[in-house]
């Protein structure tokens, strides 16, 4: 406990004016004169002991009035979160005092041994309580952090720096509103204080020299696209404290208190922490908005990474509403290419120009979302790059650009492995037609090669390699298909008749293969391919059309089958006996896909049964997109990957004779800096900013490469907390809760002084003296 004025407790010297009130205005009791000297005897007794019960009962008040008189004099105050032990303990006490006082009435009267005993006993088990709560309160030793305003603390600042206080309200956005508040903190706190500033960024952080430092870090702090959740954030807060020797420590939290800060995070660690600082002060300073607006773009979503120059663009991407709906405008703009930029000139980075190439008019109910896509065609070969935009402003920037590259490519190379007398007629019509072929609209550029020249093709040159029917190939081959595999490459088995157990025998092709090959499966016709879980990019083609695929009229009536599948392999398809039908194995930067059917067998073939009717069924479009698709699916294999979420490590394949070895990198923001392709492939850790990030080479003539970043949804997500959601997150009572400077100087002040028990014992010694001079009137009153 401490008090504001202790010299005023000496006040409680006082208590000498009732005593001599008491000796001096003592009466004597009235003689009474009755016939029998035995009546007068026992009244004049009954008469002295009633005087001595008043007497004493206000002697008792009016030292108790001038007691609490001192005491609200002193102002006595406690650390807030020991209130609820004094106002117990007083109320012990007061039961203590009331107890005690019949107790000694019990005595005075001689109402009998037990019931005095009873009162007795009762004072000694209160006086013991109270004598307990009293040393554990005052064992905390929390009182020696209250009662001097002024006394240096160790403050801890710790800010949300994620995308989300960006947001603008009133031409200030959140974290400028944050960093005002923290500024003016500063400038409060007391001399030879402490302060540290922390953010949303990973990484450590330590207490400033002085407070001049500290208020330069609060200015240079910015958002950060990779921020740490909010909980993470408050726990280093907390654990630095703990660093510093001040007495004092206080921790405020600057937010907006959006949902989406917390999301994903167990309260419990936080609050196990909290409860063992109980010395550290948490205040949480809301910044936010009661109710956000926002209209935002979500992250695009590409066909694919890699086109041909054949292709259109397919993207998608949802528009959603934050509050009241509306029209909308959603544009697409497409980079010109331009080998010579991007370029520094004149200290600023010159970048291509961008070109409006289509549009959408959307409308948005209240809180709703829609879908937009669009389609775009004729695009250049090389790396492009653009954004999706919703025209117009709002109050959160940032999330109406999405930004997305996309590489277009000659037709890819594709080399197909036949076995002696194979037909691969089936299968080029369904990856490249003919048609497409003569007039060079076809993705796939197919060169057919006999099996038996594997040794001696060069297989790097090629995206996709896959061998129908194979026969069986000795190790050596083995070998050679898994280093072009590991390298980038996507492999296609479509094993068949030829197959036999012997040749998969062994380690290398059960690597591949995903499994151990055992026994042929037969059928009268009642098997055929189910596509039962289509999350596999490998089937999107079949999502819209899922219920209406006729599977069935393909029947198969052989099929190899595949044991032991362990991951990292994984079953992609199964026929209807639940046996494996299209298995990928991942190796390396590439992929293998193995179908335990031919899919190139003829209707009729003379000298053996024919393996299934897939590819000569009645209209079999399902044959024809399963295999243009598996193919695609393996085109992509090299590791292509060009659009990426912030704090991703981006890793674009560098294939030795294609591409240089050094690179300028352009980020969104920061000056070019030097890249080297290390092993294949080129590496960029530092992705925190969304927008475009470009790669400029030279190798023979400028190469310029590049990918794209963004942030993702839930950076847009402004829903806030509500005050319940954050007492289980923090813990109810174990912190402080202000919306600006004024709440901060209330509760700032409140917990460094402590709560005063000036509320509580002004009223209660107005009861005393109430009291006191109620007794007085009626024990004075005339003619008594």
């Amino acid at each position: 406990m401490a008090l504001v004025n202790s010299s005023l407790l000496f006040g409680g010297l006082l208590l000498a004016i009732p005593v001599l009130l008491h000796l001096v205005m003592r009466q004597q009791p009235k003689q009474l004169i009755f016939p029998a000297l035995r009546f007068v005897k026992q009244r004049q007794d009954a008469n002295r002991r009633q005087l001595q019960l008043r007497h004493w009962l206000l002697l008792l008040l009016r030292c108790l009035a001038i007691a609490l008189l001192a005491g609200v004099l002193a102002r006595p105050s406690v650390p807030s979160l020991a209130l609820g032990d004094w106002i117990l303990m007083g109320i012990v006490a007061a039961a203590l005092l009331l107890v005690g006082m019949l107790a000694v009435l019990t005595l005075l009267q001689r109402r009998g041994r037990w019931v005095a005993g009873g009162f007795g006993l009762a004072t000694s088990v209160l006086a013991v309580v109270l004598a307990v709560m009293l040393n554990r309160t005052l064992a905390r030793d929390e009182s020696k952090s209250i009662g001097n305003e002024q006394a240096p603390v160790a403050a801890v600042l710790a800010f949300d720096t994620s995308p989300r206080m960006q947001y603008l309200w009133r031409d200030q956005t959140r974290l400028d509103k944050a960093r005002e508040i923290a500024e003016w903190l500063i400038r409060q706190l007391p001399a030879d204080s402490e302060v540290a500033v922390l953010d949303s960024r990973p990484g450590g952080a330590a207490f400033a020299v002085d407070l001049a430092a500290a208020q330069r870090s609060v200015e240079r702090l910015e958002a950060t696209g990779v921020p740490l959740p909010l909980a993470d954030v408050a726990e280093q807060a907390l654990k630095l404290t703990q660093a510093s020797q001040k007495q004092r420590k206080e921790v405020y939290l600057f937010s907006d208190l959006s949902r989406a800060a917390w999301t994903g995070q167990s309260p419990e660690r936080l609050q196990q922490q909290l409860g063992e600082l109980p010395d550290v002060l948490l205040y949480v300073i809301d910044v936010g908005v009661d109710q956000p607006q926002n209209t935002m773009l979500g992250i695009p979503r590409l066909a694919g990474d890699v086109l041909s120059a054949s292709d259109e663009l397919e993207l998608q991407t949802a528009v959603e509403c934050l509050g009241p709906g509306g029209t909308h405008t959603v544009e697409l703009y497409l980079e010109e290419p331009n080998l010579e930029l991007p370029v520094i000139r004149d200290g600023q980075t010159v970048l291509p120009a961008a070109r409006l190439r289509a549009q959408e008019i959307v409308e948005l109910p209240e809180n709703g979302s829609q879908s937009v896509r669009f389609r775009v065609s004729g695009l250049s070969v090389g790396t492009q790059q653009g954004t999706v935009r919703v025209a117009g402003q709002d109050a959160l920037t940032w999330d109406n650009t999405r930004h997305f590259a996309v590489e277009v490519q000659q037709a890819t190379p594709l080399l197909v492995l036949t076995p002696p007398g194979g037909i691969p007629r089936f299968f080029v019509e369904a990856v490249a037609p003919d048609e497409f072929r003569r007039t060079r609209r076809a993705r796939f550029d197919v060169r057919i090669e006999e099996q038996a020249r594997l040794p001696n093709l060069p297989l790097d040159d090629y995206a996709v390699v896959c061998l129908l029917d194979p026969t069986p190939l000795a190790p050596s081959a083995w070998e050679t298909l898994a280093q072009y595999v590991r390298r980038g490459g996507g492999l296609a088995l479509f094993l068949g008749h030829n197959a036999d157990l012997a040749s998969f025998d062994n380690p290398t092709a059960r690597h591949l293969t995903g499994g151990s090959l055992a026994r042929q499966w037969r059928s009268p016709g009642d098997v055929f391919l189910t596509l039962r879980d289509l999350s596999h990019p490998l089937l999107a083609a079949f999502r819209d059309v899922a219920t209406s695929v006729p599977w069935d009229r393909f029947p198969v009536y052989r099929h190899w089958g595949l044991e032991d599948i362990v991951p990292p392999a994984r079953i992609v398809v199964r026929y209807s006996n639940h046996q494996p039908a299209i298995v990928e194995t991942v190796s390396g930067r590439g992929r293998v896909l193995t179908m335990t059917t031919p899919v190139s067998d003829p209707l009729r073939t003379p000298g053996r049964q024919t393996w299934n009717e897939l590819p000569t069924g009645d209209d079999a479009w399902p044959y024809v997109v399963l295999v243009h698709e598996m193919v695609r699916y393996l085109a992509g294999a090299g590791g292509t990957k060009l659009n990426y979420l912030a704090g991703e490590t981006a890793a674009l394949p560098n294939v030795r004779d294609k591409h240089p070895e050094r690179y300028q990198l352009f980020t969104p923001l920061d000056q070019p800096q030097d890249v080297t392709a290390d092993e294949g492939q080129v590496l960029v850790r530092f992705t925190e900013l969304p927008g475009a990030y470009r790669l400029k080479g030279f190798l023979q003539q400028p190469i310029v490469r590049g990918f794209s970043v963004n942030l993702p949804e839930s950076a847009s997500q402004l829903a806030r907390l509500e005050p319940a959601a954050l007492n289980d997150l923090l813990g109810g009572g174990r912190y402080r809760y202000a919306r600006n400077q004024d709440d901060i100087v209330l509760g700032v002040g409140e917990a460094r002084m402590g709560r005063e028990f000036y509320p509580f014992l002004l009223p209660l010694l107005a009861l005393i003296l109430g009291l006191e001079h109620l007794l007085a009137n009626r024990f004075y009153r005339r003619g008594e």
